[in-house]
């Protein structure tokens, strides 16, 4: 059910969780650590005081002013570039109604942009300090003493912070409610209020966007640094493109809506009691600990135990932790006998995850198809043609391909690393499609590891369903050109 004043419930919520002060204000260019931070409503401004040094961008809306009572807007915590731009009335769609008209144009009147947490940030983080304190003598130290080049770092978070100005800005020009988070700061109260999801970054930064929807709402990609990041998931992969000129072909509805099938995860038997398994952040894996915590920082911990079944758009990986011990389960494929297995370790895929690590696992390389046709030469085998280096290159490029699928295909691709066959453990399909699988497993520390980072402890007894829904699908978009 949608809330009457959504905009003003969520900052009413964040206003209680950060016991911030409302105040009124006029005009601000850029704040320190005790500043404040923009809400604007058409032409009224609202200061909220944030704890950390923001650089705020402010855009005034082209309508004139109303008499009636201006709805508040979110608030965006540890950003560097927050912009918070016009109120829209009749803030109340459904985003699984919007993203259902793909013959009409969607146009959004939330949006949410999560910005890729760049490495300053996160270096930050690390230190306890905010962006404020970026000169502090200490962590100026600190990073130079590791190799790490600091004006490097600041030109990189400048960059990111200029793109996710121009998205802002051009949203702006449509009317369009903006709110910008990082992944420390999302939450499902956010994406409940957005029409539409951005992610700002690579193809990570994208995994983190979709890893909270849980409906309709479509989440498209942008990619920030097409050098650094190869961006399978975003709009334009590794072209270069000013954001303005992405957001102006979306808005203007020069694409075409695509559905990225994801894997749901239910555990359905834990492994030494009734109690829910907890989730790891990927920093955590190198501990053998099963407590829970967020991502971003091992020093942040919170008890979020995945009381509803999790969903995956990449892959999911099955197996022990250290990558020197061999994982142990049972594994039931559709509707198949259950069958014990030794390998190190499982992975699941959807078509959107079929170019990743799946690929990485399955590929021919030209050394092992030569030393096959060296072989087969060897035992008396003959071709009709000459086999020379651009056969072997085109056989490898014919195989490889088809380990890739499409998206949308309504199916799993399962990969069993190095799989032990001996007497005890008799041969088994090592790569195959299903739509339903199932593992118990037999190991001591094993974790179950959702698009490489949400982590679940996976000991012994533990017992986990992945499987394809299509309401599970995730609604995004592709460029017709």
């Amino acid at each position: 059910m949608c809330c009457p004043r959504p905009s003003l419930c969520l900052v009413q919520s964040t206003l209680a969780s950060l016991n911030l002060g409302l105040r009124l204000g006029c005009t601000i260019s850029s704040v320190g650590a005790k500043g404040y931070f923009p809400l604007i409503h058409q032409r009224r401004y609202l200061l909220l005081p944030v704890s950390n040094y923001q650089r705020c961008v402010r855009f005034k809306s082209d309508k004139p002013d109303s008499d009636s009572k201006p709805a508040l807007m979110g608030l965006v915590v540890d950003e560097p570039a927050t912009i918070t731009l016009p109120v829209s009335q009749n803030k109340c769609h459904s985003s699984a109604t919007l993203s259902r008209k793909y013959g009409t144009l969607f146009a959004p009147k939330n949006v949410l942009i999560i910005s890729k947490t760049t490495r300053l940030q996160y270096e930050l983080h690390r230190a306890k300090l905010d962006l404020s304190q970026v000169h502090n003598p200490e962590f100026v130290s600190r990073v130079k003493s590791r190799g790490i080049d600091l004006l490097d770092l600041k030109r990189k978070h400048e960059m990111q912070s200029t793109f996710v100005e121009n998205i802002c800005r051009e949203l702006s020009k449509d009317n369009i409610t903006v709110r910008v988070a990082t992944r420390a700061d999302y939450t499902k109260d956010l994406v409940a209020w957005s029409d539409l999801i951005i992610s700002a970054g690579g193809d990570g930064t994208f995994l983190t966007a979709a890893s909270k929807v849980r409906d309709a709402t479509p989440v498209i990609g942008i990619n920030t640094d097409p050098v650094g990041s190869e961006g399978h998931l975003c709009l334009t992969g590794k072209s270069r493109r000013p954001a303005g000129s992405v957001i102006r072909q979306f808005l203007d509805g020069d694409y075409g809506w695509t559905q990225r099938q994801r894997i749901r995860v239910t555990i359905l038997k834990n492994s030494s009691d009734d109690s829910p398994p907890a989730v790891t952040s990927r920093r955590n894996l190198r501990s053998q600990q099963s407590k829970a915590c967020h991502f971003f920082s091992d020093d942040e911990e919170e008890a979020e135990p995945p009381v509803e079944p999790m969903l995956a758009l990449n892959e999911v990986f099955i197996g022990e932790s250290h990558a020197a011990r061999v994982s142990y389960y049972e594994v039931q494929i559709d509707d198949g006998p259950m069958l014990k297995q030794k390998s190190s370790g499982m992975t699941v895929c959807t078509g959107t995850g079929s170019t990743s690590w799946h690929y990485n696992i399955n590929r021919l390389t030209e050394q092992t198809v030569g030393d096959v046709i060296h072989i087969m030469a060897g035992m008396g085998f003959k071709a009709d043609h000459d086999i020379d280096d651009k056969v072997v290159e085109e056989v490898c490029r014919r195989f490889n391909q088809q380990l890739i699928f499409e998206p949308s295909a309504h199916k799993m691709a399962f990969s069993v690393r190095d799989p032990v066959f001996n007497a005890t453990f008799p041969k088994t399909s090592a790569r195959d499609f299903a739509t339903k699988i199932r593992v118990k497993s037999k190991c001591s520390h094993a974790h179950l590891v959702l698009d490489g980072s949400t982590s679940i402890p996976f000991n012994l007894g533990t017992e986990v369903l992945l499987e394809l829904l299509p309401e599970d699908a995730l609604q995004t978009v592709s460029f017709k050109h």
